[in-house]
């Protein structure tokens, strides 16, 4: 990745990890890619890494979670009370806990990648996160984006329509990067009439997929939580959640006037897909949603026009 020519400034990645044999995988990895020139330094503890902070100036840390003194979500806290709003912030750790996720997500983690992992994972989630920065605008980047379902109103009808309840709150959210980044999940494409190609994606957590999968079944809390516990929707409730996202079709904005969206396929993906994040990276507008029900959980869902 040394490029002597290379006109823009590197950018800056902090990797921190209290295992030295994590920090040279990582560095390795970086280092070796086909990617951007990086340049990439380490700290031992989430208190070294904020005494780097302000020297180093990183545009990303990639953090374990479970650190002596500091861990890595009191780092990311600490940050962003710092007034390091910019600084983006993923977990590269062996915590798979739902509610270790969800407060990741909530303090504003970029991705939690979980341990083992592989290396083009590792270098797919970096990509994401600094190409926003990285990206050489184009004769439309001034476009404004639009939102790739036209209500959301008409979506939580449509999850009543679904789960018989209205139990649940659906919460919209203002993502750039990679906002449903946890595997196993489903991986919707939908298709227009007279376009090539995938006309939009949606992507479903896991805890979304046993949420809308498990109330659509009459399952029992007990057994949903179960299922979220596990990262693994139950028997049957890939049909119930395809057979919602089948109806979110009808919800996609049209491009125009000719476009007809309509279900292509969908699959449980227990891998990163390779060429999601390139598809997200260039999406022509996007909608991202928290939805929670009450003493279950938090599942998130992304769409995409592409």
């Amino acid at each position: 990745m040394q490029n002597s020519q290379a006109s823009a400034t590197p950018r800056r990645v902090l990797v921190v990890d209290d295992s030295r044999a994590i920090q040279a995988i990582i560095r390795r990895i970086l280092e070796t890619g086909e990617a951007d020139e990086l340049q990439v330094q380490c700290a031992s503890s989430g208190a070294e890494a904020l005494a780097q902070v302000d020297s180093f100036r990183p545009d990303l840390v990639l953090s374990d979670w479970h650190m002596p003194g500091v861990s890595g979500i009191e780092m990311l806290q600490t940050l962003r009370q710092m007034g390091h709003a910019d600084i983006a912030l993923g977990f590269v750790t062996t915590e798979t806990a739902s509610d270790c996720l969800t407060q990741a997500r909530r303090n504003g983690a970029a991705f939690v990648l979980n341990k083992p992992f592989q290396d083009h994972e590792l270098r797919a989630a970096v990509s994401q996160c600094l190409r926003p920065a990285m990206a050489t605008p184009t004769a439309d980047s001034s476009s404004p984006r639009v939102a790739a379902l036209d209500s959301a109103s008409q979506l939580q009808q449509l999850l009543f329509t679904h789960l018989g309840t209205r139990s649940f709150v659906l919460s919209k959210r203002h993502c750039e990067g990679v906002f449903v980044e946890q595997t196993p999940q489903m991986v919707v494409l939908y298709s227009s009439a007279g376009r090539k190609g995938a006309y939009a994606l949606g992507l479903l957590d896991a805890s979304a997929s046993c949420l809308i999968g498990g109330m659509a079944a009459g399952n029992s809390p007990d057994e949903i939580r179960m299922m979220i516990s596990k990262a693994q929707p139950g028997p049957g409730h890939f049909e119930h959640v395809q057979r919602f996202m089948l109806a979110v079709a009808g919800l996609l904005h049209k491009r125009s006037p000719a476009d007809v969206p309509a279900f292509s396929a969908a699959k449980m993906a227990v891998q990163p897909f390779d060429k999601v994040a390139a598809l997200i990276a260039n999406n022509n507008g996007r909608s991202d949603f928290e939805l929670g029900l009450s003493g279950l959980g938090e599942g998130r869902m992304s769409f995409f026009i592409l």
